[in-house]
């Protein structure tokens, strides 16, 4: 099983030209366990959910997809909430509710406690790092799971408005950095946490012998990084009109990891090629997810045809 861990929130999506806003099931790390299921793997998510609607219509979206809720029965704290605007280029732009909401209720439920005996790979990171008072839970389980053989992927995916001190934030992420395999990140993610750096350099510094790295670039595509000297590019397969990016990273990193996991090239050794390649599958997957309204991946059958 790969299991996601992280928040889930119900987004409220305002779109221009429209009335009431859809409320839409998100958080990214809920996002990347859909996309998983999607693309064909045994799928877990990995965080309390809300007993109230918002929660129940979560538990649905994950039931729908064939995700394994990991944690249960729900808790009585309410759903996190983000308002979602996106403008004219269908770019989002995010407003948070999260105050002692289920996704923060990790003191009664400890995410360790929850991971499954069987886990191939563990994907984590967005707004798990947000909180200081959070990180210890969900490094817990994250260090668990890397304990027990599990590939760990992490993305930062920055939220900077919910972060309650950047400079402890950075200290929270290089932690993070040390306990993954695989790290994306996008070039606004490094523009946040590394302002005035050149986001390939910061990337780049977060190498070792076991650990690859890749930098997405929105539509000028990706970058990636081996542990070996490994080296590849990808440009943004996105053709016709763009919906939203609503998602987009999320599919982009379910991609990833499904790639490196359906040819065991995370054991094999990355070669340039094979690099080249998983970063074509990842590209595709996300510009498939930009072509929908939301967050809405596709299957690993579309991604393969469009290929």
């Amino acid at each position: 099983m790969i299991v996601s861990l992280g928040e889930a929130l119900v987004d409220l999506i305002h779109a221009p030209g429209e009335g009431e806003p859809r409320a839409q099931n998100g958080g990214s790390p809920y996002n990347v366990a859909i996309a998983l299921a999607r693309l064909g793997h045994e799928a877990g998510f990995l965080c309390p959910l809300s007993s109230d609607a918002y929660g129940r219509q979560l538990a649905r979206g994950l039931e729908e997809a064939g995700v394994r809720i990991c944690v249960t029965p729900p808790v009585s704290a309410p759903t996190a909430i983000a308002e979602v605007e996106t403008d004219s280029t269908g770019h989002p732009r995010y407003t948070f509710h999260r105050e002692a909401t289920a996704d923060r209720s990790l003191q009664d439920t400890r995410p360790a406690d929850w991971l499954p005996k069987e886990l191939k790979a563990l994907h984590f990171g967005s707004l798990a790092l947000a909180q200081g008072d959070d990180w210890p839970a969900w490094r817990e389980a994250v260090v668990s799971a890397r304990e027990c053989g599990a590939l760990i992927a992490f993305d930062p995916n920055l939220r900077t408005a919910l972060i309650d001190d950047l400079p402890r934030y950075r200290l929270r992420v290089e932690e993070a950095v040390e306990l993954a395999h695989l790290i994306k990140a996008s070039d606004e993610d490094m523009a946040s946490l590394a302002p005035g750096v050149a986001p390939e350099r910061h990337v780049q510094g977060w190498l070792n012998g076991a650990r690859t790295v890749v930098l997405t670039r929105g539509p000028e595509g990706a970058e990636l990084w081996g542990p070996h000297g490994q080296h590849a590019r990808a440009g943004s397969p996105i053709q016709g009109r763009v919906v939203d990016t609503v998602g987009a990273g999320d599919t982009f990193q379910a991609a990833l990891i499904s790639r490196l996991l359906q040819e065991d090239l995370h054991k094999a050794g990355l070669r340039d090629g094979a690099a080249k390649q998983a970063l074509e599958y990842a590209c595709r997957a996300a510009a498939l997810n930009c072509a929908r309204a939301g967050c809405d991946p596709p299957t690993r059958a579309e991604v393969e045809q469009a290929l």
